[in-house]
């Protein structure tokens, strides 16, 4: 800590520069307040000076000057100890002042005081930096958590991870996934829209689209995108999932038998039934976020995610119809019909269609 002594008695200079040197400070000293003043640009931390100076800067007028340069601590010395040189002082905004003749002992007491006083001003300081920087910090983090929270409104948490991992290239990342994919659409949901007010279609598609992702969730899928009075499931992607053909069938059994009785139960109030008709295929896509950074959005493409699509569009109300590689990864857990192979629109080749029925039961 830097400490100026200004006096104009050689034998005061002395014993200060002396016994504060040995306290470990460092040390300056001048013989009159115009010695002083150019030294005052050289950030000082206290400035101990004698109050009555021959000359044109006394003490008072040195004890501005500091404090005008920086924000030296000032501590005035005086021979002629009265209340009003005391109060002077203080109003003068000294932090303390010592009256001669003083001991070393005293002289190291104010010194000190004055420095503690510095250095509890100074965590302060630097508190009060950090308090902002933490209150700075946590409201960065509550906007990152909002647009977190709002992200996840719009995609799923899988998509969201995946992308929030990847913040400078998401968007161009794209791997060959064996996925499954799940569409499934509202079959007469056109002609039932409009005959009632939009209030009421928005609603009942609500209820079914609520009834389909819990399906699909519950079974490890993720819900990709809606479709109009549709939408598309995966199963495999992003997140892995070896058995994502018996999932993404468990989900769609359970979507349909969840719809099933939504349809009856709106059939029993006098609202007009809804039922929902699925396809099932599993096949190898290319995944990842299709777009540009300014708009993209997570999917798989192929030959397995049309020939799903296409396999919903011919299911009938009610009805779950499985792609071929699908049927054959469902091996003996599932109960299937007979296989018939159709030709779909769009897809060169006939396909072999199985319809799903069930879960088989033990025994």
């Amino acid at each position: 800590m830097k400490v100026l002594v200004v006096d104009d008695e050689a034998s005061i200079r002395d014993i200060c520069n002396q016994a504060l040197s040995d306290a470990g400070y460092e040390v300056r000293t001048a013989a009159s307040g115009e010695e002083a003043l150019p030294l005052l640009a050289q950030g000082w931390d206290i400035v101990l000076t004698d109050f009555a100076m021959p000359g044109k800067v006394d003490g008072s007028e040195l004890m501005w000057r500091a404090r005008s340069a920086g924000d030296a601590d000032v501590i005035l010395i005086t021979g002629y100890p009265t209340l009003d040189t005391a109060v002077e002082a203080l109003r003068g905004g000294a932090f303390d002042y010592l009256i001669k003749p003083f001991s070393v002992d005293t002289l190291l007491m104010a010194v000190k005081r004055c420095a503690s006083k510095r250095e509890l001003s100074e965590e302060l300081a630097r508190e009060k930096i950090l308090r902002e920087e933490l209150d700075q910090a946590y409201t960065r983090l509550e906007l990152i958590e909002l647009v977190r929270e709002t992200f996840g409104q719009f995609v799923t948490p899988e998509v969201a991870q995946f992308v929030l991992a990847h913040p400078q290239d998401y968007w161009k990342r794209g791997e060959r996934k064996l996925v499954t994919v799940l569409f499934a659409d509202v079959r007469s949901f056109t002609p039932f829209s409009a005959k009632v007010q939009p209030e009421e279609v928005v609603s009942a598609l609500n209820e079914i689209f609520v009834l389909v992702i819990d399906a699909v969730q519950r079974e490890g899928g993720i819900l990709n995108k809606f479709i109009g009075d549709g939408l598309m499931a995966l199963f495999g992607a992003p997140v892995p999932n070896d058995g994502h053909a018996r999932a993404a069938a468990r989900a769609a059994l359970r979507a349909r038998d969840t719809v099933e009785a939504l349809s009856e139960t709106r059939r029993t109030l006098g609202h007009h039934p809804l039922r929902i008709g699925i396809g099932l295929n599993t096949g190898e896509v290319v995944a990842g976020c299709i777009g540009t950074r300014e708009r993209a959005e997570y999917s798989v493409i192929g030959h397995a995610v049309n020939l799903g699509a296409r396999l919903e569009e011919i299911a009938a109300p009610g009805q779950i119809l499985v792609g071929p590689e699908t049927c054959k990864a469902l091996g003996g857990e599932f109960e299937l019909s007979g296989t018939v192979t159709l030709k779909l629109a769009g897809i060169l080749e006939p396909v072999p269609i199985t319809e799903l029925i069930g879960t088989k039961r033990p025994g």
